[in-house]
């Protein structure tokens, strides 16, 4: 696709958002857009970051790893490199095997559904806390499964609450910034309705909690259900098809 392409498809997106926000009472900037980078290549991914967009989601740890090197390459290049300057996620499952390479090439982890994996998460931060002697936390949002479909990842949601608070208490390097949902994948509006209300309703409970007063990241929306997303609450978006086209296929 080319780059003019990708830039208008952002300003179309940037306005379903403002119209989504304003119809639902909400700021316009409350709401973040995050990048669906998932089989995109290279080119597509510096097109958004040179039209201003700083927010990138990847599913797939191999081309996050190879997605985040061609981008510090590229800004390398460039005599202002901070002109490249944008934060990504982890917006799919996480193997254990490949846990370390996401939190090397990642900002965040989106996709928490268990306590083994923030324990693990922990665990690699406080190692490298100790070999920087620094102490900074490594932030994550637990991933609901608000659908509680047998086909997605994440958390039941009356198992969150507990989930979080385990975290929170027993975990120092790890920070919770809020919840990730998928939601439900269906055509019916009402059952996707009701998998963001869900997270809303979580999202609340888990602010209530000790030590998570800020914890207010509300993860849930893509192209197909972006305007009920933002009226129920969601703080991000997770867009891809709408900003580069249809999904490109695996490299083979």
């Amino acid at each position: 696709m080319k780059k003019e392409e990708i830039r208008n498809n952002i300003v179309r997106v940037r306005e379903r958002i403002r119209q989504a926000a304003l119809a639902a009472g909400r700021d316009p900037g409350e709401i973040k857009l995050m990048l669906a980078a998932k089989y995109q290549p290279l080119e597509n991914l510096l097109a958004a970051v040179e039209a201003g967009e700083t927010l990138f989601g990847h599913n797939l740890i191999p081309q996050l790893e190879t997605a985040e090197i061609g981008l510090r390459e590229a800004a390398e290049s460039l005599s202002d490199p901070t002109a490249l300057r944008h934060r990504t996620a982890v917006i799919g499952h996480v193997q254990s095997n490949k846990l370390s390479a996401a939190m090397e090439y990642a900002d965040r982890i989106d996709t928490v559904d268990n306590f083994k994996t923030a324990r693990r998460i922990n665990h690699r931060r406080a190692l490298l806390n100790e070999k920087d002697a620094a102490d900074a936390v490594y932030p994550i949002l637990l991933q609901v499964n608000s659908a509680h479909a047998d086909t997605q990842f994440g958390c039941a949601p009356k198992d969150l609450p507990e989930m979080a608070k385990r975290i929170s208490e027993e975990l120092p390097f790890v920070k919770i910034e809020g919840l990730m949902t998928i939601g439900a994948n269906t055509a019916d509006r009402e059952a996707v309705i009701r998998s963001f209300e869900i997270t809303r309703a979580l999202g609340a409970q888990l602010r209530e909690l000790p030590g998570l007063s800020e914890a207010k990241e509300l993860s849930m929306g893509m192209t197909g259900d972006l305007e009920l997303a933002v009226e129920h609450g969601s703080t991000m978006v997770r867009i891809g098809t709408a900003v580069f086209g249809p999904r490109p296929g695996a490299p083979k």
